[in-house]
């Protein structure tokens, strides 16, 4: 209670700040950026770029900082790595202390509120740039970061959560792949569950499918919310619309398969899909390279199943760079982020993230990077989506806190203290108070 306590006031003072803050910056917004670069040119510069992960990914930036500074030997990076539960509050306090870092990473619950303080860079004229060729980024992974026809961040990893399986267990069942039930028109949430009870064996303690751990409701459930009909918010997230007949069978279905089908683990039981005790498991592109880790485990992906509305979008989470507005370097930070998102950059990175360059993502290179997952796994569950385009969740500017409180009282369902239906009644109780 005390780390949720925490989060919120976190969340409000980011809130508050940022609320407060005017004037934004342009990619040639003042006569200091744009005639000053050659002046800076042979000045020493220390950008600082900020992070989420672990030590790994830290050194993996490091690395590409030190190869920029090879061809911008004046420019030196250093890197910050924020824990990502504690980044709405570091960011906070770093945008109250004007010591915010050079570039940042976003993820999508906090682009709206620094996008709409005028806290970033307008990057449009990035579209002026032949040789970066900012069309070849699929747009609809750049709709959040765009206001007022005004660009205010690149995206470095989006697209589907997908879902990976595990070919030996499907094998030993006889059963056809998601991936084979998707060419024949048939992948669909009763097929999902007709093979996940086929694949449960309690007495081997193997599970049919895991889509969730209990501990982010958002990336375990938005698509098959948005499957079946039903919705979180509104458009302009003004109103809850969750407790509906839609979305309550939808949590049924997922209370079911946790308690009554016993098809999927429990909440807080730590059974990885690199155990092999999984047949289906519902995770980011870049997991699959702890995927590829583990011992013996033969694995590809497919997208998630079709619901009863068949054209719904998938849920598109994307994270990015920014050029903060407060940078004292935004002409050499702006070509920081250019490196770091431009085709041969997003090679480099595409082990790591999906790239989210048509060029990149649809290319046979990154297709047959790596034995598995296959393909055509990656052409059905990342390529052919990503062109037709996802949706990023409408977030309120007090996500963070509307976030929590759902997350409560959805712990109160995984724990049996209330049923479906009492926990939506609740929620649309205590959340639509705070999208007023």
């Amino acid at each position: 209670m005390k780390k949720a306590g925490s989060v919120l006031v976190a969340t409000a003072m980011f809130l508050s700040i940022v609320a407060g803050c005017s004037s934004g910056a342009n990619v040639k917004s003042s006569s200091n950026e744009s005639s000053g670069t050659m002046d800076k040119a042979k000045k020493e510069v220390t950008l600082k770029v900020s992070i989420w992960g672990d030590d790994n990914r830290k050194r993996v930036f490091e690395d590409l900082g030190k190869k920029f500074t090879e061809a911008h030997p004046n420019i030196k990076v250093e890197v910050m790595l924020i824990p990502y539960a504690e980044y709405p509050k570091k960011m906070s306090i770093m945008v109250a202390s004007k010591t915010v870092p050079d570039i940042a990473w976003l993820y999508d619950a906090i682009i709206p509120q620094l996008r709409d303080s005028n806290q970033l860079m307008d990057l449009s004229d990035l579209a002026k740039d032949s040789a970066y060729d900012l069309n070849d980024i699929y747009p609809s992974n750049m709709d959040i970061y765009r206001k007022d026809d005004k660009l205010y961040g690149i995206p470095f990893s989006a697209g589907p959560k997908i879902l990976y399986y595990n070919k030996k267990l499907f094998k030993e069942k006889g059963l056809k792949t998601p991936n084979e039930l998707v060419k024949e028109g048939k992948w669909t949430y009763d097929e999902f569950l007709k093979t996940a009870k086929a694949i449960t064996d309690p007495s081997k303690g193997v599970y049919g499918v895991k889509i969730g751990d209990g501990g982010n409701w958002k990336d375990a459930l938005t698509d098959t919310i948005w499957s079946y009909g039903a919705d979180i918010f509104n458009e302009d997230a003004s109103q809850f619309l969750l407790n509906s007949p839609e979305g309550a069978q939808v949590f049924q279905m997922y209370d079911d398969m946790m308690f009554k089908d016993l098809i999927h683990p429990k909440p807080g039981d730590q059974i990885p899909f690199e155990s092999g005790k999984i047949g289906m498991y519902r995770g980011p592109f870049s997991y699959s390279a702890s995927a590829r880790k583990a011992e013996g485990l033969e694995f590809d992906i497919a997208p998630m199943p079709k619901g009863p509305k068949a054209d719904a979008p998938f849920y598109n989470g994307v994270s990015g760079y920014s050029v903060m507005k407060d940078s004292e370097n935004k002409a050499e930070a702006l070509e920081l982020l250019k490196f770091f998102t431009s085709k041969e950059g997003m090679k480099t990175l595409q082990s790591t993230f999906p790239p989210t360059r048509k060029s990149v993502l649809e290319s046979a290179e990154f297709a047959n990077l790596n034995a598995q997952p296959s393909a055509e796994g990656i052409k059905q569950a990342m390529s052919q989506p990503m062109l037709a385009g996802g949706r990023v969740i409408p977030t309120p500017s007090n996500w963070q806190q509307i976030d929590t409180k759902m997350q409560s009282l959805l712990d109160m369902l995984y724990t049996r203290n209330a049923t479906v239906k009492q926990v939506l009644e609740r929620m649309e109780k205590e959340v639509s108070p705070l999208l007023k």
